[in-house]
């Protein structure tokens, strides 16, 4: 029992140094010589690479944050399960992942301000009882992010789904109440800090003001460019270091309005 509490207490640690470490600003630096919090929104997250380098990077960093999450979790929910105590390994994933999430919003090396923390939520499913509800859902909330076309909307609608998952599985599942209570608590507090974090663009989509992210343009340019225009690598224009293709057409580069940038 008391190797069983020391073992929650060194996995909640772990998990909250652990989610620290911030790939946005680790990619944009290393592959623009950029940093992620002096641009567009100023927020270390995927939407805000996705606004300012596009696609690729955008999506190298949520893969990156998804599996930084996901393996943390499932890490320490394999080393517990032998425990078998408390619900077992499936208490244990989701108490890393809360911890985790909190180490990202809240980095103690950054004076406690950090992302929003979509993508870290959206890891902590990915090898969760639930994996092929998060796998299904995110596919879905892909499409209609090509759809709707403003990242807010769909970080609320993807997050509030896997909550809402998780509440449904655990409280039909086998599991003991207290089990449920607690990992249902866990998820619904990570999602209202996924809203509190969003708060800006709330009172942006009340006033009709929030930005488009232009997805489904940025997503054509990784997989196609147009007759008469010339694919070049940004990376000889701003920095030596290798990064993403975008397309400039007819030599005319222009960059990204105010708008675009939020």
């Amino acid at each position: 029992m008391v190797e069983s509490v020391l073992f929650l207490v060194l996995a909640s640690f772990v998990s909250y140094f652990i989610g620290t470490i911030n790939f946005s600003k680790i990619i944009a630096w290393r592959a623009r010589r950029k940093d992620i919090t002096q641009l567009g929104s100023n927020n270390p997250g995927a939407m805000n690479m996705l606004r300012n380098f596009g696609f690729g990077l955008a999506l190298l960093t949520f893969v990156a944050e998804v599996l930084k999450a996901g393996l943390t979790c499932l890490t320490f929910k394999l080393i517990y399960d032998h425990f078998d105590v408390w619900g077992g390994g499936d208490f244990v994933y989701y108490l890393a992942g809360f911890f985790l999430m909190l180490g990202y919003n809240f980095p103690i090396w950054n004076k406690f301000k950090g992302g929003k923390g979509v993508a870290c939520m959206s890891g902590i499913f990915i090898f969760s009882p639930i994996w092929y509800v998060s796998l299904g859902w995110f596919v879905v909330c892909f499409f209609l992010f090509l759809i709707i076309d403003i990242g807010s909307v769909i970080s609320f609608t993807f997050t509030g789904g896997l909550a809402i998952a998780t509440t449904v599985f655990f409280w039909l599942q086998n599991y003991s109440v207290w089990v449920a209570s607690y990992v249902t608590a866990m998820v619904w507090v990570l999602y209202i800090l996924i809203l509190f974090r969003h708060r800006a663009n709330f009172k942006r989509l009340f006033n009709g003001t929030e930005t488009k992210v232009g997805f489904k343009d940025k997503v054509k340019k990784v997989f196609k460019h147009n007759k008469g225009e010339r694919i070049i690598d940004e990376a000889n224009v701003e920095s030596d270091v290798e990064a993403e293709i975008v397309i400039e057409e007819q030599n005319d580069y222009q960059k990204p309005s105010e708008e675009d940038k939020e």
